[in-house]
């Protein structure tokens, strides 16, 4: 009697484990590392997903297209169109690792909230992808080889990190993503990447990420040049190991600061109806480079070289506020959550119509910077 209940108790609690009942075996599985989403002119999702080609990657010599396979659905939505691909695919696709996500213009004009909507949704995405806006169909993007010889796919996310070095744009992973399209008080913001024609034919085309794209919510409504970006990301705190350039005013030497540090505090006013904010940007730089007008050595003010930097930044900055409420009428500064947080019931009361509100706002720049290294203070003549 005593073993027949060990050996019950041991079935019983065997039946009760879990297995892996879901498994999928890696050799049968489609690593998708990029994804590209645009629409039909009669109203279809069409998806291209690029897949890399593991046995491709580790041959030696082998470079170009052949590393990679690009293939192509339509749907009458996106995981329609993704499960249509199990028509081509010899592999079932999986997810769960993707790098980048390409939306066509199109789509991000009537609004991300459909697309956004599939990737919050599926358990297998992980929302750490960087996220583009693109004027050229997807398909061309993702079957752009790169000079590193890498996955084009991979090169995007690679592009982006290294873009941040001068901070002229601004790219957004699909965390910030979700969260933008889910909060109608935020403007979502990412970048544009476009294909650049060869300057010989000798030559391949190039992927590159041009201009910050601009979002009234979740719908693009333009883009902002460099010089807009850069503003972009010092008044959001963004901005590290930007450069600015400028002339030096007493000799016209061209001079390159590279920023340090940036920390932009910004405070905001209600008083009669009316909002104001404060925006005072600290930077610390040093003298990157010079390029000298004259032969014979010359010292550089570093007190007027801060005030010159000051300006220059206090010019970039204010040029671009100016666009923002006066161009795109678009709080994509997203100041609203500084208002919110210092006056909540006030913004209660205007938060449907804050766009207009920003845009007759009041906005001051002050700017202190501080040169802290000027080892190319003393220019020893040409070479």
């Amino acid at each position: 009697m005593k073993k027949f209940l060990i050996i019950l108790t041991t079935v019983l609690f065997t039946t009760s484990l879990t297995s892996c009942w879901s498994r999928r075996e890696i050799n049968n599985l489609g690593f998708v590392i990029g994804l590209g989403i645009s629409k039909t002119d009669a109203g279809l999702y069409s998806v291209v997903a690029q897949l890399a080609n593991p046995r491709s990657i580790a041959a030696e010599g082998v470079t170009g297209k052949e590393i990679y396979t690009t293939i192509g659905s339509k749907g009458l939505t996106i995981f329609d169109a993704l499960r249509n691909m199990s028509k081509i695919a010899k592999r079932r696709l999986y997810i769960g690792h993707i790098k980048s996500l390409v939306i066509d213009e199109k789509i991000a004009k009537e609004g991300l909230g459909e697309v956004v909507s599939f990737f919050a949704q599926d358990m297998e995405v992980r929302l750490e992808m960087i996220v583009l806006v693109t004027n050229d169909p997807p398909e061309k993007i993702y079957d752009t080889p790169n000079f590193v010889g890498i996955v084009p796919a991979l090169g995007l996310s690679i592009i982006a990190e290294n873009f941040g070095a001068n901070n002229k744009i601004y790219v957004a992973d699909m965390h910030e993503t979700v969260e933008a399209v889910n909060n109608p008080f935020i403007n979502y913001v990412t970048t544009l990447v476009t294909i650049v024609s060869p300057p010989t034919e000798l030559e391949k085309p190039e992927l590159i990420l041009s201009r910050i794209a601009i979002f009234d919510s979740d719908k693009l409504v333009g883009y902002l040049d460099y010089e807009e970006g850069q503003a972009y990301n010092l008044v959001t705190n963004n901005f590290k190991n930007g450069l600015i350039v400028f002339d030096y005013a007493l000799n016209n030497d061209k001079i390159t600061i590279e920023g340090l540090e940036s920390k932009a505090d910004i405070k905001p006013k209600y008083e009669n109806g009316k909002i104001r904010f404060d925006i005072e940007l600290n930077v610390k730089g040093n003298v990157a480079e010079r390029v000298s007008t004259e032969d014979l050595p010359h010292e550089l003010d570093i007190e007027i070289l801060q005030r010159q930097l000051n300006k220059v930044l206090a010019d970039k900055i204010n040029k671009a506020i100016v666009n923002a409420q006066k161009g795109y009428g678009v709080d994509y500064f997203n100041l609203s959550g500084y208002f919110f947080r210092e006056y909540p019931k006030e913004f209660k009361e205007i938060k449907d119509n804050w766009n207009d509100a920003f845009s007759s706002a009041t906005i001051n720049v002050t700017v202190n910077s501080t040169i802290i290294h000027s080892a190319l203070n003393l220019n020893r003549g040409r070479i």
